[in-house]
């Protein structure tokens, strides 16, 4: 590093308000102090070259603190830890736009987004930018960030529990690590910052239904609901997975079931997706007798109605609904007329379409557990146009449609699968390394669990399944 030139480095800013004589010497004619002194009084500027070969200075108030700087400047080039001021004075919403495609991968397509980035941007979008956006990335504060993070909880009248809290902070703090990465600041000001408790829940509340609550449950919902909540519980098929089945990956003579896709609702709007939750979610599932009946009988209520399709369409083909095997109501399609009456077609399901029949049913199930909440969100005022905070009470209800796939993996316990197993069967990464590594899934593992879970039930045709092993569960230590 080039820190010295033929000048003075440091030199002294010329000014009017010194009497030292380079400083007469450059303003004669100003009032001059009334007595002349031999020290610069003024600002020492500091000058440096920095790696890239760009002459760069800065003032100090004294000359020992431009010498001081232009020591540390000197080691931290020699280290390679030199850090270029104006890569942090660009603002939290600009790194943002430049950090975001860095997690998004090659697939900018909202529609490849996995459900953790959407939820990430949904956070970003919702919590964070509101507050930092036009703040510097180095002028990011550790205690302005607590404060923030204290004023999501509800408890402090923000609108997320602590869980939420936590995943908000957890983007906020792999941006700025980042950026400090990316050489823009010289430390992370998040690190540290202490995160709300999460409360334990009631052991009811973390326990999943029973199957005769199912029961219960199903005989409150809409018809065109019950089939849906038959196949959930008895294959541990995620929403998303369930929304996005299509009849050609339905095998009704194998009963087998296979997950290639899912649905997905990015800012409201439903798409495909290749793939499911992870690479664990692309999988084979087998369907007991009863899910097998379910579906003839959907299949025959689809075919009376019109023909659904089998065919196995792309991404780029749309949504394809006559291939959905669950659906909602049938609801006319906008813009499009039929001899002069609205066509229909079978809509794709939503999270927000069946939540709000589920919480029905449960309530009149006489099963429902709620817990109510009062939040302070942010809402627009029609009259000035502008957000301000509005207290509105939020309800936390047991169970939920997704309690299904909890309710399946403890009846997998219960009949004695194995752990590795139930993860292909669940589509959950690998559990414990330990457990991988020494006990292997067979072959036919769907073959196997078909068979554990008709073991015992009167004409059980279990095809393709291994005779005389009954699979029992093993656990990682």
């Amino acid at each position: 590093m080039q820190t010295t030139t033929p000048a003075r480095n440091p030199r002294p800013n010329p000014s009017m308000r010194c009497g030292c004589p380079p400083c007469l010497k450059k303003h004669p004619r100003n009032p001059r102090p009334p007595v002349p002194i031999e020290e610069h009084a003024g600002s020492w500027e500091a000058r440096y070259t920095d790696p890239n070969g760009k002459g760069r200075s800065k003032n100090w108030p004294t000359e020992t603190e431009a010498i001081n700087f232009l020591e540390e400047t000197r080691t931290a080039m020699r280290h390679r830890t030199w850090i270029d001021p104006a890569r942090g004075e660009i603002s939290t919403g600009a790194w943002w736009r430049l950090w975001w495609p860095t997690q998004t991968g090659s697939e900018m397509r909202i529609e490849h987004w996995t459900q953790a980035q959407l939820r990430d941007e949904g956070m970003w979008r919702n919590h964070i930018s509101p507050t930092f956006a036009g703040t510097k990335l180095f002028e990011m504060e550790w205690r302005e960030i607590q404060l923030w993070v204290n004023s999501l909880h509800y408890k402090n009248g923000g609108p997320l529990a602590a869980s939420s809290v936590t995943k908000c902070f957890q983007v906020l703090d792999r941006m700025l690590e980042d950026a400090r990465r990316d050489r823009r600041i010289p430390f992370n000001p998040a690190e540290g910052v202490k995160l709300p408790t999460i409360e334990k829940k009631h052991p009811e509340d973390r326990r999943p239904p029973s199957y005769a609550q199912l029961w219960l449950i199903r005989q409150k919902l809409p018809e065109y609901l019950q089939g849906l909540l038959i196949v959930a519980q008895e294959t541990g098929l995620r929403f998303q997975e369930l929304a996005g089945l299509r009849w050609c990956r339905v095998d009704l003579e194998a009963r087998r079931l296979h997950v290639r896709e899912v649905l997905v609702e990015p800012r409201g709007k439903v798409k495909r997706k290749a793939y499911p939750k992870s690479d664990a979610g692309l999988r084979t599932v087998p369907l007991t007798g009863l899910a097998v009946r379910v579906l003839r009988e959907l299949w025959a209520d689809e075919s009376a109605e019109g023909t659904p399709s089998l065919a196995v369409s792309e991404l780029a083909d749309g949504l394809r609904e006559d291939e959905l095997v669950f659906h909602g109501r049938n609801e006319i399609r906008r813009g499009s007329k039929v001899n002069g009456v609205g066509e229909r077609y079978r809509a794709p399901l939503r999270r927000g379409s069946v939540r709000r029949p589920w919480t029905t049913a449960i309530e009149a199930a006489g099963i429902a557990r709620k817990t109510v909440r009062e939040v302070t969100v942010q809402k627009t005022d029609p009259a000035t146009g502008r957000k301000r905070p509005v207290k509105e009470e939020r309800t936390d209800w047991w169970p939920v449609f997704s309690d299904t796939r909890d309710a399946f993996a403890s009846r997998l316990h219960a009949i004695g699968v194995p752990e590795v197993i139930a993860q292909e069967i669940l589509g959950h990464e690998r559990g414990g390394k330990v457990t991988w590594i020494y006990t292997h899934a067979a072959a036919d593992y769907a073959g196997q669990v078909l068979a554990a879970l008709e073991d015992g039930k009167p004409g059980a045709r279990t095809p393709g399944a291994g005779r005389g092993r009954r699979l029992r569960m093993v656990a990682a230590a």
